[in-house]
């Protein structure tokens, strides 16, 4: 199998694990924080990882839930179990699984699926960005007072500043949303019906599955100082690129 089809039939069985439990009883415990992990996510990891493996026993597997697991490999498998797992504690349908396969330091493959929404994303370095089979591209707005942008769902931290950021944007743009699940925020942009994203404190798991489809549909992703992310940075802006620019100076002020 390749790395693509592994990949997407890993997160398809995770997928069935969460349809099975939605909306029904499950255990559930308190994180270090604020954040809550259920019986799914780990049900969830256990089989990303057996489904990984055993096609590719060699390989790393950077995991929100378990951790690293180093085998010394140039390829480091990046997962999400389940992204918007308080999303799915309040039966909100907006989560789901995000794989993505880095090689050497890069990201070359990145798989999101949302089980209840029946929405299989993927990419491949060099191949462009796809849902279910057709291709996705990120619109062309270049105006902000056009744009709808979607922030940072985690007011909580560093509350000043976002508050702040978060004012003059709503002055400068059209419409903001916030949905609680990185993947489908950054979705949002990949398909062309955000202008942009704005996420602060974001890890690997988090994230590197959705930038990496939001570049292949001809975005742009940076950090908040205009460097091109990788897959440890913490605070970036996912964009269609014709609006970057101007919302960089806004995060600058």
């Amino acid at each position: 199998m390749s790395f693509k089809q592994v990949a997407i039939k890993a997160a398809k069985e995770a997928g069935k694990i969460q349809l099975k439990y939605f909306g029904k009883d499950y255990k559930k415990k308190k994180k270090d924080g604020d954040s809550f992990v259920t019986e799914v996510d780990i049900k969830c990891t256990n089989i990303i990882r057996k489904t990984i493996h055993k096609q590719f026993p060699a390989h790393d597997i950077l995991d929100e839930e378990i951790g690293h697991i180093k085998r010394n490999s140039d390829y480091k498998w990046i997962v999400d179990p389940m992204d918007g797992t308080h999303n799915y504690i309040m039966d909100n349908p907006l989560f789901g699984i995000s794989i993505a396969l880095e090689h050497k330091k890069e990201i070359i493959l990145g798989v999101i699926f949302m089980p209840i929404l029946k929405k299989l994303y993927y990419a491949e370095k060099g191949k462009g960005a796809f849902c279910n089979g057709k291709r996705i591209k990120v619109n062309k707005q270049p105006s902000l007072n056009k744009s709808l942008f979607i922030f940072d769902s985690k007011l909580r931290s560093e509350t000043n500043k976002k508050i702040n950021i978060l004012s003059d944007l709503a002055k400068m743009t059209w419409r903001m949303r916030v949905w609680g699940a990185a993947i489908y925020h950054n979705i949002q942009v990949a398909e062309g019906k955000a202008a942009f994203n704005i996420d602060f404190s974001s890890n690997p798991w988090d994230h590197s599955a959705a930038l990496f489809l939001v570049e292949e549909a001809g975005g742009k992703v940076t950090d908040l100082d205009g460097k091109r992310w990788n897959v440890y940075t913490k605070d970036y802006i996912a964009s269609n690129g014709k609006v970057h620019d101007k919302v960089l100076k806004v995060l600058k002020k």
